[in-house]
């Protein structure tokens, strides 16, 4: 077993972990190696929110999504005669372009041996495994970017955009920290800019423009 503390979770953003497995949570005072398990969580809790109103709310006015997924979610449709009525249920596929404009990144943590970094950003969306780099900014750990890259995306409820950074080298590159969005957010609000803590890093931010150019499908299962 082991313990997790929500507050160590920030709402809205994925974290990846690895929790060491132990026999007891009151008493540690056993050494045998009982392994660990590695989880992704992703916390969206109810109530307020970086001081917006619950979206859960009945009081709460739905975004055109929000609509589509409450009114689409089930069908009814009437069978031969004429007489029956049955309900249907219908899937959802959120379908669309993802535009993620990189704009810079500020205190970049230093894992160079000269203390110097040539930082460059990595996108990945993790179900397509589309690919995007930035170019490499030289000696700099605040470096700009403001480059912008599109994604097709096929199925944006159960996708995520990986974003990582590295520091170029001539032998190679080195990990500097990397960020994992879900698309709820732009998807529920099509468009919005914000800073993004590295996970992994010892310190550094990203800041990144997200927006969403949606194309709804539905499919009868």
């Amino acid at each position: 077993m082991q313990l997790l503390n929500i507050c160590d979770l920030e709402p809205g953003k994925v974290k990846d972990l690895w929790l060491k497995l132990v026999k007891d949570l009151e008493v540690q005072r056993d050494n045998k190696n009982r392994g660990q398990v590695h989880l992704e969580l992703l916390y969206c809790p109810f109530g307020m929110e970086n001081g917006r109103d619950n979206p859960f709310a009945s009081s709460f006015s739905m975004t055109s999504l929000e609509k589509v997924l409450k009114s689409g979610a089930n069908s009814m449709e009437i069978t031969g005669n004429g007489n029956e009525v049955t309900q249907k249920r219908r899937e959802v596929i959120v379908r669309g372009v993802l535009s993620v404009t990189v704009i810079s990144a500020e205190d970049l943590p230093v894992v160079d041996l000269m203390g110097k970094a040539d930082p460059f950003v990595t996108l990945t969306m993790k179900k397509s495994e589309m690919r995007n780099k930035t170019r490499v900014v030289n000696n700099n750990l605040n470096p700009v970017w403001n480059q912008t890259f599109d994604f097709v995306v096929e199925d944006g409820l159960h996708d995520m955009l990986i974003v990582e950074v590295w520091d170029h080298d001539t032998f190679g590159k080195d990990y500097m920290g990397r960020c994992i969005l879900t698309l709820t957010r732009v998807i529920l609000e099509g468009e919005y800019k914000d800073r993004f803590q590295l996970d992994e890093a010892k310190s550094g931010g990203l800041n990144l423009h997200l927006k969403w150019s949606p194309q709804h499908i539905y499919r009868d299962s």
